[in-house]
């Protein structure tokens, strides 16, 4: 059936609860059938003018980094959620082509992504930029009226949107959809206040039809945990130390487990001031390898150069937005003269790690090794993004089952 041969009405669903720098929540009403197309419209903050410079979003993800995270809800049911939504973003940005960021995602999240090569000109001096993205993010303003703003389908990140083409009310008595900020994109920030945009049946005919046939859906939901790995240096240390790890994850036991991807995140601040916190950073000669229920899922050290580490990111999630030497370290980058100066800062600050997976977890360990490289002092080298603490952060999509029962309740659970 084609849903749009019938009546479709969209509707403009204010918040019934907002708090600014918070979150925002959205109730909708009873025997209602809605299209699983939603968009959240009205995304983003105002933001005073600090010392005389306007902040610019970030150009990882754009202006969703001002969402901490989103979550569909049945009265207290967890239906679907994004956690991390800002990092979660900024890896889906990478995860598209270049044409996609350059023409699409400039405009619509206010992102960076996306380059042009300008041509390599015989006459020009040194330090000429040849690639660059060419893109001037729209700075933030004070003015709710002047300020950027964005829109998100909501199917970008709650998957389970993907999989369904309508949601019927009667099923899901108490449906809602809570939005959480982040209170920290800048000092002095205000959210704006985001309107929820919903299609819904209105033929009468068809509507009832539909509240009857709803069964369930197969769906995949993202899922996440995190590690913490030590600073490399403790007392006693003089001199370069490797470091390896092995930490068990918790978050994906008794579930079946697609593939995963990693965001690294040390605890310092990184030279990658263009995408600050939502980058993945490369360790000096990092190793990364999953032991799962037992047995290694790579062989050898795993992904430990960084050809392995995109190859192994393509493999598993497609297309990624990248150029020569992109995932190097920029101290062992020469030829930088080639690109502009916030492009040069996010060398070594998109290395995602990925896993396929594809079987249900019962232990599943992570190896992680790294070079510190010893600068004078401990107190000084763990200063070094590259030596400092670092948190992992595991994004794993696995699959869920929502079952409708004769009696017009479900049940939701892992597959």
């Amino acid at each position: 059936m084609s849903f749009y041969k019938s009546s479709i009405k969209t509707n403009l669903i204010d918040p019934v609860l907002f708090q600014s720098n918070r979150r925002a929540e959205f109730r909708f009403g009873k025997d209602q059938v809605l299209l699983s197309n939603m968009r959240v419209a009205n995304i983003g903050i105002t933001a005073p003018d600090i010392a005389g410079t306007f902040y610019t979003p970030n150009k990882a993800a754009g202006l969703m980094e001002v969402i901490k995270s989103i979550t569909l809800y049945d009265g207290s049911q967890v239906l679907d959620q994004q956690l991390k939504f800002d990092m979660y973003a900024a890896f889906k940005n990478y995860n598209k082509d270049n044409s996609s960021n350059y023409n699409v995602n400039h405009f619509l999240n206010n992102a960076g992504m996306g380059y042009n090569v300008l041509g390599l000109d015989v006459v020009a001096v040194a330090d000429t930029t040849f690639l660059s993205s060419l893109f001037e993010p729209q700075p933030l303003t004070n003015n709710q009226n002047t300020t950027p703003t964005m829109w998100l389908d909501l199917k970008a990140c709650l998957l389970m949107l993907q999989s369904v083409l309508y949601l019927p009310t009667n099923i899901f008595k108490n449906l809602r959809l809570v939005i959480e900020f982040n209170d920290s994109v800048t000092p002095n920030q205000q959210t704006l206040t985001p309107l929820l945009i919903v299609d819904e049946m209105s033929d009468t005919s068809v509507k009832n039809q539909l509240l009857t046939q709803f069964k369930g859906v197969d769906f995949v939901s993202v899922e996440t945990d995190s590690l913490v790995v030590d600073a490399v240096f403790k007392a006693g240390d003089g001199a370069d130390k490797p470091q390896s790890i092995t930490k068990q994850l918790k978050g994906f036991n008794n579930k079946v487990l697609n593939k995963f991807f990693v965001v690294k995140q040390p605890s310092v601040a990184t030279a990658a001031d263009t995408i600050r916190r939502l980058g993945s950073h490369l360790y000096f000669n990092e190793a990364d390898n999953v032991r799962i229920n037992g047995r290694n899922l790579l062989v050898g050290n795993g992904i430990d150069t960084t050809a392995k580490s995109l190859a192994a990111l393509s493999d598993t999630y497609g297309t990624c937005n990248s150029y020569l030497n992109y995932q190097s370290l920029t101290k062992s980058f020469i030829d930088t003269d080639v690109l502009g100066d916030e492009e040069i800062d996010m060398l070594a600050n998109q290395d995602y790690r990925a896993f396929r997976v594809g079987e249900r977890v019962l232990q599943l360990d992570y190896q992680f090794s790294r070079l510190g490289v010893w600068d004078a002092s401990i107190a000084a080298s763990n200063a070094k993004s590259n030596n400092s603490q670092a948190t992992l952060h595991f994004f794993g999509e696995v699959p869920k089952r929502l079952q409708v029962n004769p009696n017009g309740t479900y049940i939701i659970g892992y597959a």
